[in-house]
């Protein structure tokens, strides 16, 4: 009978609970990313990958007069219709919430990657400070 001793040193811990760290944050930035925003006058937009489709195509077809406003849209909290200035307001709100995301999340990967010790590092915490300052 033999036995293999596997060692682990603590240069291939801190790799590991380094990349453990960025794939929790890409997820953190995920949630934030397609969860949703609420306007300035309190109207709740979905930001998920289908509705952001669905705004691009919509603004798209306004633009070269392949729809006309008034359009009839679908927000969180029922039916409304939207001008063009108003898909055009909405869709620029939810490509800044994207953005604001993933420069969050950049931020908080840059941070990860510059630390020694990782113990203790808040991801949530991290992520709400980056995006705070970024707004």
């Amino acid at each position: 009978m033999s036995f293999s001793l596997q060692v682990t040193t603590p240069e291939e811990i801190a790799v590991t609970a380094r990349a453990a760290l960025v794939t929790d944050l890409a997820n953190i930035r995920w949630k934030h990313e397609v969860g949703g925003l609420t306007l300035p006058d309190g109207a709740i937009v979905r930001t998920d990958r289908e509705t952001r489709a669905a705004l691009t195509e919509a603004v798209n077809s306004l633009s070269n007069g392949l729809m006309q406003a008034p359009i009839a849209w679908k927000m969180a909290a029922g039916w409304t219709d939207l001008s063009q200035q108003d898909l055009e307001a909405i869709t620029a709100a939810v490509s800044a919430h994207v953005q604001a995301s993933f420069a969050a999340e950049r931020t908080v990967q840059e941070q990860i990657e510059a630390q020694d010790d990782l113990t203790g590092f808040d991801l949530q915490t991290a992520f709400t400070a980056a995006l705070n300052a970024s707004q």
